[in-house]
């Protein structure tokens, strides 16, 4: 009597548990999270934009600046890999910058400075602009779709230092070193 009771039981969570897992991810366009086949990097194009005009992309970055024009909206941003997701990752390495075109406007607030942004579109060509004195060439796309990432949450304090809040006789110098700490107690440093 139990086990048929028990079987629905599991089976409704499993159900659950693949609806939530699929949800987190579904606001997502399905066109951002596939990786396009014989699409060049922002680097290949660097070295050679004429084999690559009117190639489809699927770039992503960082915002560094908007520009409105009156039909237009210019986006530059530098450049960084891909997850499976298509989530610009985060990377301490250029890429290379370039400058997305779409065609409508885009609030500068919202698509603000360090924003993580994915674009799919078709390369233009390339324009010289500077960057302080020095000229830097950047691949130009026309936009047919792109997705700005939700801004990720903010670490607190707590989080980056989580033994100053609850243990009064926590001392980063001399913490690994005291017999009578619990062998079970985290160890984490933080810088």
């Amino acid at each position: 009597m139990k086990m048929r009771l028990i079987k629905p039981i599991i089976r409704s969570c499993g159900c659950i548990t693949i609806i939530l897992m699929t949800a987190c991810s579904s606001h997502i366009p399905p066109e951002i999270k596939q990786s396009l086949e014989g699409s060049p990097s922002v680097a290949q194009v660097h070295q050679s934009a004429d084999g690559y005009l009117s190639k489809k992309v699927r770039w992503g970055g960082v915002i560094l600046s908007i520009e409105n024009k009156p039909d237009t909206s210019r986006i530059t941003i530098l450049a960084s890999p891909l997850n499976d997701l298509g989530k610009p990752q985060n990377s301490d390495k250029s890429h290379g910058r370039f400058i997305a075109i779409v065609d409508q406007f885009l609030e500068p607030l919202l698509y603000s400075k360090d924003r993580k942004i994915t674009i799919i579109g078709n390369i233009l060509r390339t324009e010289t602009v500077n960057i302080g004195e020095f000229p830097y060439e950047h691949p130009v796309v026309q936009v047919k779709q792109l997705y700005l990432w939700p801004v990720d949450p903010a670490v607190s304090d707590f989080d980056r230092h989580p033994y100053l809040w609850h243990d009064p006789w926590y001392d980063p110098w001399y913490y690994p070193y005291y017999p009578w700490h619990s062998p079970y107690y985290p160890r984490h440093y933080y810088p």
